[in-house]
């Protein structure tokens, strides 16, 4: 899930900062799938007028899971993942424990029981299947299942209400609008004396990114999306998933184009519904009274590291998302660069709605740090914290810091140093008089060297039981590798290699051919493709799984063949945008695999006044540190810039918080987190 969220506030009596927190008005405002760092707020003028130019930018605003029904779920909730479990968008998203756990306790329903009038109005969580009305909602308008912008169904009151394709009456960003518009005219034209909270959730901008008809032709050359890690790849000094993602080709290229105009679009009727709700405010006499928090549920990438679309990355595209804050006592234009998060949301709003926050709360409240600044007169507040953990996954146990450390200096090392030597043309041709050695690619796209004997064509595969003696060779035998780099001497970085994503269809030839080796293959061409693919194999294997699941497959085999296990991969052609702009016929079909099963990490995100950083530890064992004072884009890896000292005292700090509840997850979270580990092993 993922979504901009706005919390509107409004309120009777004095600035929120000084007086007693009740009776106050509530709106949150949730888009879905809004970015920071592509540009996409730069395209909403109107809601850059109402709350920043009005309020406070949270320049360090990030989600602490950038998956949508977790993060959604955090702040329903004002806790880790860890605390909460809901994991992805399908393990426990509106699963048993969700429903009669954390739900019975969500944001709704403790305001409700302190006299709130609530509503909620767009889509609530992935795999909520609308058989219900969520505790603590007086007035619910529900979206069943994922973001649709037309064809969908909600739940309204208990009933389930079927939407079509008309523009006029159908697109669902605009009915969020009105409907919300309709609720707040109807409590104060009846006289409603209790305060209300209203959750506004919109689709936009999340796929299919129906824009409306109005707004079809915007944003034709506009290309924000292009920053400095769009298309930089591959990238073997970061975890497995980037690895083995190459450049874009020029279908890709053309895709992450027309979907960033396509969000951009979308995001348009958003910043028009912004604009009204704040008409209908200044109708009542009540924006004075309105205090808003804006931000999004987690970010996203086009083209990021060669990713072509999505989210689940620990990097700033996805993880830093639009955070603002307007309302009376509230600085006006002022950029605050303290670290806030999606679960600071709950307690902040239970605190102006006069509801006690729960002790297991892992948030703060964010009124506390606007009061810090306008009591001090600066944005440099010492009693906030410094760090936030951003985490996606279990962890499991895994080996002691400086053991990993050195296995990855190791591998990284070589890895490195064989694929800056393997770029030369030198070393690629066959073995000619005089060459000593030879590169070649393998199937998963790494480089691996023969010592020249013979001069045996590249491509002149040998017996198996033979090739498993070559292959021995190759990778068993260390000196081999310690040989042929010692022999050379320039160590400059290759950045033009490919890993080539696939293409399927009428428009390009099925089959996917790469430079020869003689690995052994029998997986999808995403994951090697030396060997020539067949759609049908795959189906084969599809044949025998479900028999519901058989006519789908047979009847669109491009999905079939875009099946790859343990990878999260979609396939995209002419039929998967219905409304303008559409996908070019011409551009036929294509097959990318956005994420894997291993990109599973806990980290770190710190800002301070001399440290922006980024520290991260995967279940494969691999870390991963960034300075973003001088790498804001993350193109480089340097953990082994870090001394072992430095190494593990992240560590500790990482192992401390991915465990953290409550007060804790505050405690080390603050800068003098050292102090609260006294008598800790």
């Amino acid at each position: 899930m993922k979504s901009v969220l706005l919390i509107l506030i409004l309120f009777v009596g004095k600035g929120l900062l000084n007086a007693e927190h009740h009776g106050r008005n509530i709106v949150l405002i949730i888009t879905d799938d809004q970015d920071i760092e592509l540009g996409s707020m730069d395209e909403m003028p109107k809601t850059l007028k109402i709350l920043k130019e009005k309020g406070v930018y949270f320049s360090s605003g990030f989600v602490t899971t950038p998956i949508c029904c977790p993060s959604r779920t955090s702040i329903l909730t004002g806790k880790y993942v860890h605390n909460h479990n809901v994991h992805t968008n399908n393990c426990n998203c509106s699963g048993m424990e969700w429903k009669f756990k954390h739900e019975p306790n969500a944001l709704p329903v403790h305001l409700q029981r302190n006299g709130y009038r609530t509503a909620y109005f767009g889509k609530y969580l992935n795999e909520y299947d609308g058989s219900y009305v969520p505790a603590g909602w007086d007035h619910w308008l529900g979206l069943v299942k994922n973001s649709k912008f037309y064809n969908y169904t909600v739940n309204f009151n208990g009933e389930r209400l079927r939407y079509g394709n008309d523009y006029e009456k159908d697109y669902f960003t605009d009915l969020v609008t009105n409907k919300s518009i309709e609720f707040i005219h109807e409590h104060y034209e009846n006289n409603f004396s209790q305060p209300f909270l209203i959750v506004i959730s919109y689709p936009a901008p999340h796929g299919p990114e129906d824009p409306a008809p109005k707004y079809a032709d915007m944003f034709m050359d506009k290309s924000s999306h292009r920053t400095l890690s769009w298309n930089y790849a591959p990238n073997p000094d970061k975890q497995w998933i980037l690895q083995r993602t190459g450049k874009m080709d020029p279908v890709h290229v053309a895709f992450t184009d027309i979907l960033h105009r396509r969000r951009l679009q979308t995001l348009q009727s958003v910043d028009e519904g912004v604009h009204q709700l704040f008409s209908v405010l200044r109708e009542f006499n009540q924006v004075s009274n309105t205090y808003a928090f804006y931000t999004s549920d987690h970010g996203y990438h086009l083209g990021q590291f060669g990713l072509i679309k999505g989210k689940n990355m620990p990097y700033e595209f996805d993880i830093r998302v639009p955070y603002f804050v307007r309302g009376p006592g509230v600085p006006r234009n002022i950029t605050v660069r303290h670290p806030v998060a999606n679960i600071d949301l709950f307690p902040t709003i239970l605190s102006i709605g006069g509801a006690k926050v729960p002790n297991d709360t892992d948030g703060r409240n964010l009124l506390e740090l606007l009061k810090l600044i306008k009591d001090e007169k600066s944005a440099n507040v010492e009693p906030w914290r410094d760090t936030i953990l951003i985490e996606r996954g279990k962890m499991p146990k895994l080996k002691r810091i400086r053991e990993r450390f050195l296995s990855q200096k190791a591998k990284f090392g070589k890895e490195a140093r064989l694929k800056n030597e393997c770029s030369k043309p030198q070393w690629q041709t066959n073995c000619e008089p005089g060459q000593s050695w030879r590169c070649f690619k393998t199937a998963d796209d790494k480089w691996r060297i023969y010592k020249c004997r013979d001069n045996r064509k590249l491509c002149e595969c040998a017996e198996p039981r033979e090739r498993r003696h070559a292959e021995n060779f190759v990778y068993g035998n260390e000196s081999v590798y310690d040989q042929f780099l010692d022999e050379s001497y320039e160590l400059n970085i290759m950045e033009d290699t490919n890993w080539k994503q696939g293409l399927f269809g009428h428009k390009f030839s099925t089959r996917f051919k790469r430079s020869c080796s003689c690995a052994d293959n029998k997986t999808h061409p995403l994951r090697s493709a030396d060997e020539v693919v067949e759609e049908e194999m795959f189906l084969q294997k599809l044949i025998n799984k479900k028999e519901s699941k058989k006519k789908n497959l047979l009847n669109y085999p491009e999905r079939a063949a875009c099946l790859v296990p343990q990878m999260n991969c979609f396939s995209h052609g002419a039929d998967h945008w219905r409304t303008p702009p559409l996908w070019p016929d011409s551009y036929g079909n294509f097959c990318f695999c956005q994420n894997s099963n291993n990109n599973t990490y806990w980290c770190l995100r710190t800002v301070n006044e001399t440290h922006n950083l980024l520290y991260c530890e995967f279940v494969t064992d691999f870390i991963s540190y960034y300075d973003l004072n001088t790498d804001p884009h993350q193109l480089n890896n340097s953990v082994f810039s870090l001394e072992p000292a430095v190494l593990e005292e992240l560590n500790q700090r990482l192992t401390l918080l991915k465990a953290c509840r409550g007060a804790s997850c505050e405690a080390y979270s603050s800068r003098n987190w050292k102090s609260y580990t006294q008598g800790k092993k």
